[in-house]
């Protein structure tokens, strides 16, 4: 079992990897320039996708070793029966719930969709989970991780810090209406993305003092025109999600959005072309990253060096009380020590 207690030198970094379905793999790219330039990740959360890389990493921190687990997959016939890749279409610039509506109108007779939870069998994912990621624990992690599912009667944000991995991971990716509720610890649960796109609060109650997030969302396109009212109803389901999720950014000290917005979230095999935007990406903001980071060490510092001069003072004020005459000692003497000494003084009268 990894035992992540010990005493920090420096703040503790944290990733909020957000949940896109395929665009979530140019997270990958970002933790290869993380790893690069040796900036350590201490802890990382995440949503979706993000949560399967979230994983994969906390449980190996070797992005080469990530990235070939995802080629991996996404060639394989686990793949292929996912039905990961089921609505992919030619329009790219259909959101998935659109695409959702579409299919079940084309391909599933009304009553049979009445009667079934989810258009494709949990099993498929869990067949998927089970070939990237390894039957751990929470607890076996080399850093610490934590995903974020939703609970489906409560509309609650459920965060995974215990327990089986596999479980919880498949709970964070469970598409609503594509794949069925998860059924753990008394909840039904489904993708974690529901209500929160980007888990930056979950990578705060990891213990990271500094939150870098990682959003690949959807761009919301400029379309000319809404064909029917399925179209306008899921266009502002989309617009409502975009805005929520740019109000959760603010919680972060610092945003990377790799371009990857105008990408279908069921073209995965465009792996390659995504881990490299994640790249370029991190790249171009390295400065501003290495920039925070120097503040936020600074800052850091400077707050354990006011702890630790304080815990002296405190000390040696309480010496001084316990030892010498009070009344002896001038009103700055007494602020120097930062300690209130007429509450002490009326207690030792």
């Amino acid at each position: 079992m990894a035992s992540f207690k010990k005493i920090w030198q420096r703040p503790r970094l944290g990733l909020a990897l957000g949940g896109g379905g395929a665009r979530g793999l140019a997270h990958i790219g970002v933790l290869k320039v993380f790893e690069e330039h040796h900036i350590p990740v201490d802890m990382v959360a995440g949503t979706s996708i993000g949560a399967v890389v979230g994983a994969t990493y906390a449980l190996h921190p070797q992005t080469s070793r990530v990235e070939k687990r995802a080629l991996e997959f996404i060639y394989s016939e686990e793949f292929k029966e996912s039905g990961l890749d089921l609505f992919k279409k030619k329009n790219a610039a259909e959101n998935f719930f659109a695409q959702v509506a579409t299919h079940v109108r084309e391909r599933i007779v009304i009553n049979l969709a009445h009667s079934r939870p989810s258009l494709v069998g949990g099993w498929r994912i869990t067949k998927a989970v089970n070939f990237i990621l390894e039957d751990k624990n929470f607890e076996d992690t080399q850093i610490p991780f934590a995903c974020v599912a939703t609970d489906l009667t409560t509309g609650e944000e459920i965060v995974f810090r215990e327990g089986r991995i596999r479980q919880a991971v498949q709970a964070s990716m469970s598409i609503p209406g594509f794949l069925p509720p998860v059924n753990l610890h008394g909840y039904q649960m489904v993708d974690g993305a529901v209500v929160a796109p980007v888990p930056i609060l979950a990578c705060r109650e990891l213990g990271a003092d500094i939150v870098i997030a990682v959003d690949v969302g959807q761009t919301l396109d400029n379309l000319p025109e809404f064909g029917n009212v399925v179209d306008i109803i899921f266009r502002t389901s989309t617009i409502t999600n975009r805005r929520f999720n740019h109000m959760l950014l603010q919680l972060a000290d610092l945003a990377i959005r790799p371009n990857v917005g105008h990408v279908h979230w069921a073209e995965f095999r465009k792996i390659r072309d995504l881990i490299n935007e994640g790249e370029r990406t991190a790249n171009a903001m390295l400065p501003a990253i290495q920039r925070l980071l120097r503040q936020k060490t600074r800052w850091w510092q400077r707050q354990r060096v006011n702890k630790s001069q304080a815990s002296k003072f405190n000390l040696i004020a309480s010496f001084l009380i316990l030892h010498s005459p009070i009344r002896r000692y001038s009103q700055r003497t007494r602020k120097a020590l930062g300690v209130y000494f007429a509450c002490v003084e009326s207690d030792v009268k």
